[in-house]
């Protein structure tokens, strides 16, 4: 939403496979996975045009800039892909407050590569292994990343602030009935780190498949050092849960939730528990999960702590000049949450549709919500997104918008446009809302 055009697009496009695809609308005998044709597919993109951003400072004024973002990359199929790209902003129009002269040689904007974290941009993907099957490695930009249920990162975007750029990276492996899950919301700075391990009891106490993946133990732990995109308060969370399967059948698949959490920091030792009810299914092509829970937490505690908003509510818990959610205590109460995402089509025969959204309503009146809505034609030529994080509402609410779309017109040719609510940390943590917005061109390539 922040960084490159369409990075947020095809992510959620392709959100039903296990890598983020970031060349567009290919041919068909070029969009095969390697495996499939045994070889190793290259691609590269070049995106350029216009973009008006804000100087992200109190009362500033909208700049322009001359956007590019140049992309290569390398595709083995499912046990290996990488790729390359520099999101990069040239100041040409500088409006008040001047801050050419503060730019890297008065023209690339300093604020998308003045950290360590920012250089993590660069890596688009690098994925190594299988993260359902046995080891998996993926290195990306995150943007609605899970851990597990997300009892504590839930839907997370690691790229919401527009002055940090991280690359997120995951680590999975099972051995035997045993199953880690590692994540890191940034790979060159201290930030959040958790894990989750998964055991399978099933397997543990019976040789028989009819009891596999049936009853499962999960336990997760995950803490913010908050040492890049600015300084904010550390915060530890901690969650124990465990599920059972109601039903297992070719099309349907249903489970029973049951966990607790707590928050382990000095002066916020607090906890809660959910129960709740989860559904995933395939109906004539159709892909459909819903998750259902009814939760107690408050104080320092709730679970999903690292959620969509997070990257804004480290600084400003809701509105724009809060407390960070790290202090932020809410009223102990009973809450809410509902999850779902439908996925439908794709191809070159049917529009694929992928709408996603969780809410949750706390009893003292406060909502938080996360909503994405994508489409491609078929054949892609045609692709767009919404996407809506609102917290707070019916409190001090802050709402973050975008909008994203692209059109072929010739085979290695396509436009984009692009649209944004930004929000700008400042050193006292209070956040400074904007908008930006662009449009352009792109050539693209794919060979194997």
């Amino acid at each position: 939403m922040t960084g490159a055009p369409f990075v947020a697009l095809l992510a959620l496009l392709h959100s039903q496979s296990s890598y983020i695809e970031e060349v567009p609308n290919e041919e068909q005998e070029s969009s095969a996975p390697a495996s499939s044709s045994g070889g190793i597919g290259f691609r590269a993109l070049l995106e350029v045009g216009p973009l008006s951003f804000p100087s992200g400072t109190p009362g500033g004024e909208q700049d322009l800039f001359a956007y590019a973002y140049p992309s290569l990359g390398v595709d083995g199929g499912e046990d290996f892909a990488f790729m390359l790209g520099a999101p990069l902003r040239f100041r040409i129009l500088d409006n008040a407050p001047e801050q050419k002269d503060e730019d890297y040689g008065a023209w690339l904007r300093r604020q998308d590569w003045d950290e360590r974290s920012d250089y993590g941009q660069v890596v688009r993907l690098l994925r190594i292994g299988d993260e359902s099957g046995r080891f998996g490695l993926r290195i990306q930009p995150f943007l609605e990343e899970s851990l597990g249920r997300g009892y504590l990162v839930n839907r997370y975007d690691n790229q919401l602030s527009p002055d940090y750029h991280p690359a997120g990276g995951t680590l999975s492996f099972a051995v035997g009935p045993a199953r880690v899950e590692l994540l890191a919301s940034d790979v060159l700075a201290a930030r959040i780190f958790s894990g989750e391990f998964l055991l399978d009891l099933g397997r543990v106490v019976s040789g028989s498949e009819n009891h596999f993946d049936r009853y499962l133990l999960r336990a997760s732990v995950a803490h913010d050092f908050g040492e890049a995109g600015g300084v904010t308060p550390e915060a530890t969370v901690a969650s124990v849960g465990g599920e059972v399967a109601m039903y297992k059948g070719e099309r349907l698949r249903s489970w029973v939730l049951v966990a607790g959490g707590a928050r382990l920091n000095a002066g916020a030792q607090d906890v809660g528990g959910l129960l709740g009810v989860a559904f995933e299914g395939d109906f004539k092509g159709t892909q459909l999960s819903v998750t259902l829970q009814g939760r107690r937490q408050g104080g320092g505690f709730r679970f999903g702590f690292f959620g969509a908003g997070y990257e804004l509510a480290r600084f400003s818990a809701v509105g724009l000049s809060e407390e960070p959610q790290a202090d932020q205590r809410v009223p102990k109460d009973f809450s809410g949450y509902i999850e779902m995402s439908v996925a439908r089509g794709g191809g070159t025969d049917s529009t694929e549709v992928v709408a996603s959204g969780a809410v949750e309503y706390s009893a003292f009146g406060r909502a938080d919500g996360d909503f994405s809505l994508s489409f491609s034609s078929p054949g892609d030529k045609t692709r767009g997104i919404v996407r809506a994080v609102v917290m707070g509402l019916g409190d001090r609410p802050r709402y973050s918008f975008a909008v994203e779309g692209r059109q072929r017109v010739l085979p290695a040719l396509y436009i984009w446009a692009s649209g944004a609510t930004v929000h700008f940390p400042q050193p006292d943590g209070s956040l400074v809302r904007g908008v930006s917005a662009g449009a352009g061109v792109g050539v693209d390539f794919a060979r194997r």
